[in-house]
């Protein structure tokens, strides 16, 4: 075998491997998407994401091992730099968001307060999705050990679901020993930023801010705590987090849709 063929045939074989990983990582993509549909995870960014992306890493895995021109070609070699930067810049921004998520998704313990704001995160019908279940357990437990706080319960109703997520927040805490006098409804705001701006508006209906300020706690998932601090400042209420934890199989596609939320967050939510 010549010295010429030898060369030839090295960048085909780091190809192939290069094909078989993005093929590898793209299926992976697709399989999450779809065991979360089969298992009614219901249709967010988060759960659609991944499969959308794993659609994507296919495609070129195919373009790299079938030696489509896109992938090989001379002709598209700006195109085909413009589009390597691009999703360079993607996973360092992601990888810096999720540096954040990470660094707030821990807070020290929180300590007594007069009001607990729980924030909702989607329902199958009439039942909390896992994610809004485990921030109800968060919130029943903290409630019980302070008797003296009571609760607003904040979500309105998404598609799929048959009620608003407040009315179904506060009868999960009533079955969970909560007392329904202690909660209180807000059934309309459908995004973080509502939750909060809505929240405070039913404290302030209480007369909660007529003394000063209120030891206001929020009950939330530990990977959202960081736009909710965020949020909360520009809705000008001060909140102490309470970390609810997620499951291990929805973090990567809770930080995906995190990473999104936190982009128009620092963009849009004003």
């Amino acid at each position: 075998m010549s010295r010429t063929e030898t060369k030839s045939r090295a960048p085909r074989s780091k190809n192939r491997a290069v094909a078989w990983g993005l093929a590898a990582a793209g299926a992976a993509g697709l399989l999450d998407t779809g065991a979360l549909l089969a298992a009614g995870g219901g249709l967010n960014t988060g759960i659609l994401l991944p499969g959308l992306l794993g659609g994507v890493l296919l495609l070129m895995g195919a373009a790299l091992r079938f030696q489509w021109a896109v992938a090989v070609s001379p002709r598209w070699r700006v195109p085909r730099r413009v589009f390597l930067a691009c999703g360079a810049l993607w996973l360092l921004s992601f990888a810096a968001v999720c540096v954040l998520l990470c660094a707030g998704a821990f807070p020290p313990a929180c300590p007594p307060c007069d009001w607990v704001v729980v924030l909702g995160a989607g329902l199958h019908g009439d039942r909390p999705s896992e994610t809004l279940r485990r921030r109800l357990e968060t919130a029943a437990d903290y409630l019980r050990e302070n008797p003296g706080a009571r609760a607003v319960v904040s979500g309105g109703r998404g598609p799929g679901e048959t009620i608003t997520e407040a009315v179904a927040m506060r009868t999960f805490l009533v079955k969970a020993g909560v007392a329904q006098e202690r909660i209180l409804p807000e059934d309309r705001a459908t995004s973080t930023a509502e939750n909060l701006r809505n929240s405070r508006a039913v404290l302030e209906a209480t007369g909660a801010f007529a003394t000063g300020k209120p030891r206001v706690a929020v009950v939330t998932s530990g990977f959202h705590l960081f736009r909710v601090r965020l949020l909360a400042r520009r809705a000008g209420i001060e909140l102490l987090p309470v970390a609810a934890p997620t499951p291990w199989y929805l973090l990567p596609n809770a930080c995906l849709r995190e990473y999104l939320a936190v982009v128009k967050s620092l963009l849009l939510d004003r």
